[in-house]
């Protein structure tokens, strides 16, 4: 994944986010949902198999409403580049997969919100 600013930098907010965050103190908890958190949580969205054919160079997300996720395995370079053992040993959680042996995390937000942006 590329990352959106240098490391070292503070990343630029919006002008709203910063007023959100100054108004609050160390005790708030800031919930900040969008229509992809709301639809997640509304229709109890969670990842329930990953699987992979690198000859294929596939990688499946298969959701809990029998949505499948696909994406090039080599466009995950954490995972394309791991040992196939170690793909076969994930677990998967409310948010998202993780792969202990990797030390990689896939969020459904993510995943999802990818989905859109490739599906426009």
């Amino acid at each position: 994944m590329r990352k959106s600013f240098k490391s070292g930098t503070t990343p630029l907010i919006s002008g709203e986010l910063q007023a959100l965050l100054n108004e609050a103190d160390e005790n708030d908890v800031i919930d900040i949902a969008d229509d992809l958190d709301q639809m997640i949580l509304d229709k109890g969205l969670q990842i329930r198999h990953f699987g992979f054919a690198r000859d294929l160079d596939l990688a499946l997300f298969i959701l809990n409403d029998k949505r499948v996720i696909t994406r090039t395995l080599s466009s995950l370079p954490y995972l394309a580049n791991a040992e196939d053992y170690d793909l076969d040993q994930y677990t998967v959680s409310e948010t998202g997969i993780h792969w202990p042996n990797l030390d990689v995390d896939m969020s459904l937000r993510g995943l999802l919100q990818e989905e859109r942006v490739l599906t426009k």
